[in-house]
């Protein structure tokens, strides 16, 4: 039996290294992000005024921000929505997100993440959200392992 040349590269995938948010008395609300791949780390952060839905929105938005700094231009992700449901006595952050290659103009293509997301773990469930939408499409912008 033969094996491709593609299921013999060894994969690699960016690694979430923290994710937290911060609320202020006067609803301003922070999010910080520090992704890792290859051992060079990457931060995004965003911030913005309000309660509820704006803590997923800047958590999904810091996580951007990292991934943006990692690729550094090669593509780009927009933040379509962001949603924490109850599912099964679980919270999931789900994520909708539009990716444009730069190579091919006007090609925009829909990407869906899931992600458990406790309350206490907002922060980084919508992280892994974002991770697990963009992964399949980082794979192309990524220099594969060598050896």
């Amino acid at each position: 039996m033969t094996t491709s040349r593609q299921e013999n590269i060894r994969r690699e995938r960016v690694k979430l290294v923290e994710a937290l948010l911060s609320r202020s008395a006067d609803t301003s609300v922070r999010a910080d992000v520090a992704l890792e791949w290859r051992a060079v780390e990457h931060r995004g952060n965003a911030d913005a005024v309000g309660q509820g839905a704006v803590d997923l929105r800047v958590c999904a938005e810091a996580t951007l921000n990292a991934l943006h700094e990692l690729l550094g231009g090669r593509v780009h992700f927009r933040l379509m929505g962001v949603k924490s449901v109850k599912a099964f006595d679980d919270s999931v952050a789900i994520v909708a997100l539009s990716v444009q290659e730069h190579d091919t103009l006007g090609a925009d293509h829909r990407l869906i993440g899931t992600a458990s997301a406790a309350d206490r773990e907002l922060a980084e469930g919508v992280a892994r959200a974002i991770l697990n939408a963009t992964n399949r499409v980082l794979e192309n912008f990524l220099p594969p392992a060598s050896g």
